[in-house]
């Protein structure tokens, strides 16, 4: 749950990213400052708010579990994650495809770019995602495997490697304390 929370965090920051970026890139058409608004300041951290989305902003949220539909209007599957890179962008949406209920579906990454979002009218939701895929298309595309970091075969000093003995039972009679 955790990592779900933490994964879901780190994509509204990416994608409020873009929102940032539009909003500093119309600064010069922003009035001119009065006393009543004082001018931004210049220092490092000014300007590092977002003050609300715009519709063109989507949230994680309510991207992921969405259901995603061919063109076709065929349901192919749904989104379980998204992948950022190290620059906070959205590189991958990973779809889960296949299986009934979420039993026996496999996890297959697409581009970003490939989903097609509709909103609802009036509203935040997500009205539908499309993509250019197919269901066999997704079904036969390679399984999508989320990084593992290496184990460490680190000793703990006794020549063991990670195994454990059991300790022995102390002596009866003695509460576990020598005398």
């Amino acid at each position: 749950m955790l990592k779900k929370t933490m994964t879901v965090a780190a994509i509204a920051a990416a994608l409020a990213t873009p929102a940032f970026a539009q909003n500093t890139m119309h600064q010069d058409k922003a009035p001119a400052p009065t006393q009543a608004t004082p001018a931004p300041s210049t220092t490092q951290g000014a300007n590092q708010f977002i003050n609300e989305q715009q519709a063109t902003d989507w949230r994680s949220s309510k991207l992921v579990g969405t259901s995603v539909y061919d063109q076709s209007n065929n349901k192919i599957g749904s989104i379980d994650d998204l992948l950022l890179d190290s620059s906070g962008k959205i590189k991958a949406a990973v779809i889960g495809v296949g299986g009934f209920l979420g039993v026996g579906s496999k996890d297959v990454a697409i581009p970003f770019e490939a989903l097609s979002m509709q909103r609802k009218a009036d509203s935040a939701s997500i009205e539908k995602v499309t993509v250019n895929y197919t269901k066999d298309q997704l079904r036969n595309a390679p399984k999508f495997a989320y990084y593992e970091p290496p184990k460490s075969n680190q000793t703990t000093g006794s020549g063991l490697t990670g195994t454990s003995r059991p300790m022995s039972p102390a002596p009866m009679g003695t509460g576990g304390m020598k005398k």
